[in-house]
């Protein structure tokens, strides 16, 4: 009996040991709600550190927190699957800022991201809270200059709740990909959707014709696609691939001159995974008539490469009819 209750306390010594070592403190800014602020604090600290335990150990994360919405606990275990996490930050002093439309968002966690092939990169991680401080969504963000210049000068919009809900929509479509969430995705296009996709063609040349010689060797063929056919070649781009990476730079958002809810977002995507790598501009154009169920119209991306930036698909290419 003696040995067993020493083995016992041992484990749980070595247990301690371990999340105190991988423990990250998360400390608010007063907000001036003592309990959100307490709740906030721990269970972003539980959180974190259940996180960063689990990365250390190569193990799937359990997460068994109260103040953890069952959505979020399946968004973050679709995320682990493919992309495991770790704080490596000891203590994080941070402002927990209210939303708009809602409830609260914490940003700028510093997030150590390990592939399935063993390697490493940064991302900044966001989480969002309901009013009493429940995590209802996590994803990855973008760079925090970005998002402070696109909310201080976002172009033609000024709008500042509808910019905040702009950016929250693009980083949650971001990370679907990262998580393979094939439900999300298949939501927020509608049914109509417009998918462009830019292919690379070869140019054959005859090697003694001067014209041809002077000519590029390659060109990019646009590819139109329904809604239907892009979610099909999706799920088998997910099934074949151990991880999807993918990355949002350089974001523009434009509001349309005559319809108010329909935005032009244009950006650099860097996509990369288990089979496959490229960077290309995306667009999209997303309908916020519901703000509840944002949808996207067009979707069309066009290889970096062979692509003149100013010539890159955009709103103005599109005539709209309601």
């Amino acid at each position: 009996m003696a040995n067993y209750k020493l083995i016992t306390a041992l484990i749980i010594f070595t247990f301690c040991s371990i999340t105190a070592q991988h423990k990250t403190s998360v400390y608010l800014e007063d907000i001036g709600n003592e309990p959100l602020q307490e709740i906030v604090e721990k269970t972003t600290t539980d959180l974190l550190t259940l996180f960063n335990v689990a990365y250390a150990e190569r193990k799937k994360v359990e997460i068994n927190l109260k103040s953890v919405s069952d959505h979020a606990k399946s968004s973050m275990n679709a995320l682990w699957e493919t992309a495991p996490f770790q704080c490596s930050e000891t203590e994080l002093i941070t402002r927990l800022i209210k939303k708009t439309d809602g409830g609260y968002e914490l940003r700028n966690i510093p997030f150590t991201i390990r592939l399935t092939n063993d390697s490493l990169h940064f991302e900044e991680g966001v989480f969002q809270y309901s009013d009493d401080g429940v995590i209802q969504e996590i994803y990855f963000g973008i760079e925090t200059h970005q998002y402070n210049k696109l909310l201080r000068t976002g172009k033609d919009i000024t709008d500042f709740r509808r910019r905040q809900m702009i950016l929250s929509f693009v980083e949650n479509f971001r990370t679907a990909y990262n998580r393979k969430d094939i439900d999300l995705l298949e939501k927020v296009f509608s049914e109509q959707a417009l998918i462009i996709v830019g292919r690379v063609i070869e140019i054959k040349k005859e090697k003694n014709d001067l014209l041809e010689k002077n000519l590029e060797k390659k060109r990019v063929e646009l590819i139109r696609m329904s809604k239907a056919e892009y979610i099909k070649n999706l799920r088998a781009v997910f099934k074949r691939n151990l991880f999807i990476d993918v990355g949002f730079d350089e974001i523009d958002v434009v509001q349309h001159r005559i319809y108010n809810d329909i935005y032009g977002v244009q950006l650099k995507q860097y996509w990369k995974s288990s089979t496959y790598s490229d960077v290309g501009y995306l667009f999209l154009m997303i309908d916020f008539e519901d703000e509840a169920k944002p949808l996207i119209h067009v979707r069309a991306w066009q290889p970096e490469k062979e692509t003149d930036p100013d010539s890159a698909i955009s709103l103005g290419d599109f005539e709209i009819i309601k």
